[in-house]
């Protein structure tokens, strides 16, 4: 698998794993911030 391949099946797993996480829309909101602010 090429680098990109492998890129694009970790952000899917990360999106995956953040939307079971979350209960709602402004918990997934919240956690994407906190995700985007740590770069």
């Amino acid at each position: 698998m090429d680098k990109m391949a492998n890129v694009s099946e970790y952000l899917l797993r990360a999106i995956l794993e953040l939307i079971e996480k979350c209960h709602t829309i402004e918990e997934l909101r919240e956690s994407v911030k906190r995700i985007l602010k740590d770069e």
